[in-house]
């Protein structure tokens, strides 16, 4: 029997109280422990959660139930360490060019600040493109591999007293919002960070998706780490009612090594995984980088 919709909870993005169990966790059971090797980026451990996930019934935005011990989810974070982003810095790089181009459509360099930076891939870009970039991410590990690659980056999260004493051109925030306690909370920090007329630039898995839905709670973006669910109506929502103009909200794509996505493989299959990556090592195709578009994943862009 799934565990019911505690009394306590409410939405993260509309803070209605109408909700309906989604993925459950038995009552009384936890799937997967908040811990460092859960929360790494390249972490297979698909559908599982460390809690029930509810939808929202009148945004359809999903978050848990019931959020884990905040000092609990810090602590893995700042433990979280990942070997395989350093073989993957290639790719991320690229696509972190891409994110660039995007967000000089709408604004000239200037500041820039990447919260959640991990090892700084995109720093690397927007120096490249002439931004003065500085970033913050929770992870030890990562922030010592980004200051080796000689970036202005810092222990740190949205609420970082340093960060809050400037005003950005242009805020990132990749891949961060789906792992918070309270995504509003960042939203309204963040709209401090951006100057008038700047931009913030977001990307998040799209629960909505096509995928999603098809896969149920087998998608790959359903993970311990991920306590909350967007759907292109929630995190339009979310940014509108904090004061941001929402510009455009697109399907985005990372480059990876071939390697790195038959490795994910191993989330489903051990012996799937193995007889792709033996195929993709036989023909010299391991390290192409490729970057197949599921429609899953959400690249939002927003003025303030």
């Amino acid at each position: 029997m799934g565990s019911p919709v505690p009394e306590s909870w409410r939405c993260p993005v509309c803070r209605g109280r109408n909700a309906t169990s989604r993925w459950p966790v038995p009552v009384g059971g936890v799937e997967a422990g908040v811990a460092a090797a859960a929360f790494r980026p390249s972490a297979d451990r698909y559908g599982r959660t460390v809690g029930t996930v509810v939808r929202c019934r009148d945004c359809t935005h999903g978050s848990l139930a019931t959020v884990p011990d905040g000092g609990a989810i810090e602590e893995a974070y700042a433990d979280a360490a990942d070997p395989v982003s350093v073989r993957e810095e290639l790719g991320q790089v690229e696509t972190a060019r891409r994110t660039i181009r995007r967000i000089e459509r709408l604004a000239r360099p200037a500041e820039l600040a990447d919260i959640g930076c991990w090892t700084g891939s995109l720093l690397v870009a927007a120096l490249e493109s002439g931004w003065d970039a500085c970033g913050v991410d929770p992870s030890r590990w990562a922030v010592k591999r980004a200051q080796e690659r000689g970036l202005r980056v810092w222990e740190g999260d949205f609420r970082d007293p340093l960060l809050a004493s400037h005003r950005y051109r242009a805020v990132a925030m990749c891949d961060v919002l789906e792992h918070l306690p309270d995504p509003d909370a960042a939203v309204r920090a963040i709209s401090n960070l951006v100057e008038p007329g700047g931009v913030l630039y977001l990307t998040v898995p799209d629960a909505g998706s096509a995928v999603a839905r098809l896969l149920g709670r087998r998608w790959w973006s359903i993970l311990p780490m991920h306590l909350q669910y967007f759907t292109r109506a929630s995190i339009k929502r979310l940014l509108l009612e904090r004061g941001f103009t929402v510009r455009d909200v697109s399907s985005h794509t990372k480059l990876f090594s071939a390697r790195y996505y038959a490795e994910r493989v191993g989330g489903y299959s051990s012996l799937l995984e193995r007889s792709i990556t033996s195929a993709l090592d036989a023909s010299g195709l391991a390290s192409r980088l490729v970057s197949p578009n599921f429609h899953d994943r959400m690249e939002v862009i927003a003025t303030r």
